[in-house]
């Protein structure tokens, strides 16, 4: 089976937003053994629709589309749908009433113009939506389907998870799919080709290996496709088995792991505590192992030391240190570790300093020049990292290493 994904919105064509919609539709998609073979930005007006979604039911089975359905006069999703798909518009009282409900919940009068959002084209079998005020709906034309959803995320996620899920699951013509990331840090993306390139030719031709490069390191996703779930599994197994011998150094976790989650497992399973000290991180190392549930297990806290003031007043770090060897060098970033682990009596400590950019580099420490230490009460490690030229890149950069030097460390004790 082959689908396409149709997101419309004039706010997605300028720029306003970004589409996010069709990244996470095309994985569920793909979840359930569909091939999605096109993703489409279309404007919002009803003739780019009706010749976008008429174009596509010549070539794939299913179309899902995302936008459009508001309640205000440019949105022309289900007037170009009900041109197309025949039938008028008629009211859908069960959405009538799940509009009524939330407006009413809000203590908000319902107009005119929202009680509209509740009519749909006779053609199509509506779905009510249980997180906002815009119904879906889905149609049926020759061997081909469409289902046209809210553009707000969270409402299309809800009702893709809850009532698209389970209409999909009965069609004909899906594979099985099975999945597998290993995630990997420390190396680029260029040699990681390298190493694997024997590995890829010999590898089954119902199996794919994606490389996913980020800040927060390379995710290697194998896909299996087929009708037998169990052999899938088993080609599966197999592959990964191969992949950890051959990148082990450079593997920190699998599937939907992170550098912070598992720095934060690594951290609860031995009940360790960490602080940081960050200059150029700015933050964002904090801000990393504190998104993570329960972080204040582990987490004491940190010191954003922007400033050399905060570093010697605050770390306790020399001024001669900085006046000799300047604010982003190993022995700054040693005697920060030593301020860390004596201000916040914690076991771990981090610390870094570098130059994110744009400017501030010099010949000897151009613009990406950063310094990262690791450190516990019986062992210190600080490494020298060039990053890269473009600052925000920088900073993500600098605080994933920093946690992957901590993993390390951990690992070693």
């Amino acid at each position: 089976m082959k689908a396409a994904i149709l997101t419309i919105g004039d706010e997605i064509l300028i720029g306003q937003i970004i589409d996010t919609n069709s990244a996470w539709i095309a994985s569920r998609l793909t979840d359930l053994g569909i091939d999605v073979v096109q993703t489409l930005s279309i404007a919002d007006e009803e003739n780019a629709i009706y010749q976008a979604v008429n174009n596509l039911l010549q070539t794939v089975e299913l179309i899902i589309t995302t936008g459009g359905l508001g309640p205000t006069s440019d949105d022309k999703t289900k007037y170009a749908l009900c041109n197309l798909f025949g039938g008028r518009l008629i009211l859908h009282e069960e959405s009538l009433h799940q509009i009524s409900l939330i407006f009413s919940k809000r203590g908000l009068p319902l107009t005119e113009t929202n009680k509209n959002q509740a009519v749909v084209p006779s053609s199509c079998t509506p779905i009510v939506n249980l997180y906002g005020t815009a119904p879906g709906m889905v149609f049926h034309q020759n061997n081909s389907m469409l289902i046209s959803l809210p553009g707000v995320p969270f409402e299309m996620k809800e009702m893709f998870n809850n009532d698209v899920v389970p209409i999909l699951a009965h069609l004909e013509g899906r594979r099985e799919v099975v999945r597998y990331s290993i995630n990997t840090f420390g190396i680029a993306e260029s040699f990681l080709s390298d190493m694997l390139t024997d590995f890829e030719r010999a590898m089954p031709s119902n199996v794919r290996l994606a490389y996913l490069p980020g800040p927060s390191g390379i995710k290697l996703r194998l896909t299996a496709f087929g009708n037998s779930r169990e052999s899938l599994h088993q080609q599966i197994d197999n592959l990964s088995v191969i992949l950890n011998e051959m990148l082990n150094p450079y593997i920190f976790g699998y599937n939907d792991d992170t550098l912070p989650i598992v720095v934060s497992r690594l951290l609860r399973e031995r009940n360790k505590k960490i602080a940081v000290a960050e200059s150029c991180t700015g933050g964002y190392i904090s801000h990393l192992i504190t998104q993570i549930p329960g972080s204040s297990d582990l987490f004491i806290g940190g010191v954003v030391a922007y400033d050399n003031s905060i570093k010697t007043g605050v770390l306790g770090v020399n001024s001669d240190v900085i006046a000799t060897h300047g604010a982003v060098s190993s022995q700054t970033v040693s005697q920060m570790l030593d301020g860390v682990l004596r201000v916040f009596a914690c076991d771990y400590a981090i610390a870094v300093s570098g130059i994110a950019g744009p400017s501030g580099g010099t010949t000897d420490k151009p613009v990406g020049t950063t310094w990262i230490g690791v450190a516990s009460n019986k062992n210190q490690r600080i490494e020298h990292f060039t990053l890269g030229n473009l600052r925000d890149i920088n900073i993500q950069r600098a605080a994933f290493t920093a946690l992957n030097e901590l993993r390390k460390l951990i690992h070693s004790e």
